[in-house]
């Protein structure tokens, strides 16, 4: 049995890539900083995943557990709303920490492990870093570095049977863009300007962007890796969009 650690996964993203990992039949770990239940047999695991010792204790404890480690999503995220005048330096280093410091500490003490049959790592970027929108400066700039990231990490461990790509998705239905939403003056106006930015109508769902991990991980994408993975509605097709909020 393949077994997949899943950061962020509580709610959201990381926890519709877990859920969907398991009933693909994966042994899933997901991470977050507070316990989760759940009914698919997903084992529950705490770790601060910006800090060294507890991530390397929580990838040791998982090979140590299970035997291996196949797949690895770095999905923990967060979103912090202003400029670069706006935000204070222990906002910036908060948001770099958990959005960019994470992704490469969980990739430093994954890979190590992967080396004995290979494996994926699929980060979870977003359209911010490949454009920006305004007052989301250290967002963007995070989600930026990770697709960078993601970029050096296949290169640099291709040849040891290592994939490692990104997805970036636009708007997706997730607490973030909720609290986002409830923070304007109308929440109805921005749920409606986001729906509308797109081609297809409407924001994605947690579920669909899970569909895409799943493709990443499985064997059918073997000749995938260093690249960004666009889930977008079509929205990076036309204009840039105007301030609606972080996507995802």
């Amino acid at each position: 049995m393949r077994v997949a650690v899943v950061t962020g996964a509580s709610r959201g993203i990381g926890a519709a890539i877990a859920e969907r990992f398991a009933t693909e039949g994966l042994q899933v770990v997901g991470v977050s900083r507070s316990h989760h239940d759940s009914d698919l047999g997903i084992e529950s695991a705490r770790a601060d995943v910006s800090n060294p010792e507890e991530v390397e204790q929580l990838m040791d404890h998982v090979v140590q557990r299970h035997g291996r480690l196949d797949v690895l999503v770095n999905n923990a995220a967060i979103e912090h709303e202003g400029t670069v005048v706006d935000t204070t330096p222990e906002e910036w280093d908060h948001v770099m920490a958990v959005n960019l410091r994470s992704v490469f500490l969980c990739a430093k003490y994954a890979i190590p492990h992967m080396r004995r049959s290979g494996g994926v790592i699929i980060n979870v970027a977003s359209v911010d870093g490949l454009w920006a929108e305004p007052a989301l400066a250290s967002y963007c700039a995070a989600k930026g570095g990770v697709i960078a990231l993601t970029r050096a990490i296949a290169i640099d461990h291709g040849r040891e049977g290592i994939r490692c790509m990104c997805i970036c998705p636009s708007y997706v239905a997730t607490d973030m863009l909720e609290q986002f939403y409830d923070a304007q003056h109308d929440p109805a106006a921005a749920r409606a300007d986001a729906a509308g930015l797109h081609p297809l109508g409407r924001i994605s769902s947690p579920a669909e962007v899970a569909a895409l991990a799943v493709w990443l991980s499985s064997d059918e994408a073997s000749f995938a890796t260093g690249h960004a993975y666009v889930l977008d509605g079509g929205l990076t097709a036309g204009r840039p969009p105007t301030a609606v909020g972080p996507a995802p």
